[in-house]
């Protein structure tokens, strides 16, 4: 058994569908609440978990820790609220329905979404693509503050779950260094897709044990997930 953990935004997910709302829904949740306007530069929050952006938008606006600590829970809670709330359209990436359907008719697999988006977001954009009966497992950002953590109890939930008695059963599949990076941190492969805003180069850096320019289903990227060919 393999369990393969799908990212969102920049790997399943179209960039460039979603960057608009997700720029948004952060800087009015902060906004309603303290009344302050963050500027949202989003390669500098790439591959964080929600309540982690939250925060730090918080004391970028200038609150003090206490202060954001003591206003976070609402801006976690409207961000969530705001992205419910809006018009929106994410697209899927080149290659992932296809993808999704070839691994979820393999026996030997088992599909996660890993995510740093909080659980109304996540399924919400799971939803209006129409690929959230592919995956058995969720692993959404509430609660987390780092991405390691998130991956770490991820890992531990599907190894527990499939009894798979080695980390490196599980392929984490992200477009950020943060991705790869929490993935190597807790001992599972990690492959890269240059789909986001980072390079194949950039992913390889991070450690990637392989690294795609998108989720079409070629036959060097069916191997490196452990699809056995016909």
């Amino acid at each position: 058994m393999h369990v393969i953990l799908f990212d969102i935004d920049g790997t399943l997910v179209s960039k460039k569908s979603t960057d608009a709302n997700e720029r948004e829904r952060f800087r009015r949740a902060v906004s309603d609440v303290v009344g302050r306007s963050p500027s949202i530069e989003p390669w500098y929050y790439d591959g964080m978990v929600d309540p982690e952006i939250c925060r730090r938008l918080l004391i970028d606006v200038g609150l003090s820790s206490d202060a954001a600590a003591e206003h976070l829970q609402q801006v976690i809670t409207r961000a969530g609220q705001i992205y419910l709330a809006s018009q929106k359209q994410p697209v899927l990436n080149s290659g992932v329905h296809d993808m999704l359907g070839i691994l979820s008719a393999s026996p030997n697999h088992k599909l996660a979404v890993l995510t740093g988006n909080l659980s109304v977001v996540a399924e919400e954009k799971l939803r209006l693509t129409g690929v959230r009966s592919y995956f058995a497992e969720t692993f959404y950002s509430n609660g987390y503050f780092d991405r390691t953590d998130l991956v770490r109890d991820a890992v531990r939930s599907c190894m527990r779950k499939y009894g798979l008695h080695d980390s490196r059963a599980l392929t984490i599949v992200g477009d950020t260094p943060r991705d790869i990076g929490a993935a190597i941190m807790n001992r599972t492969e990690a492959i890269g897709v240059a789909s986001g805003f980072y390079s194949v180069s950039e992913l390889a850096g991070a450690g990637a044990s392989a690294v795609f320019r998108s989720l079409e289903p070629s036959k060097a990227l069916l191997e490196a997930l452990h699809v056995e060919s016909g």
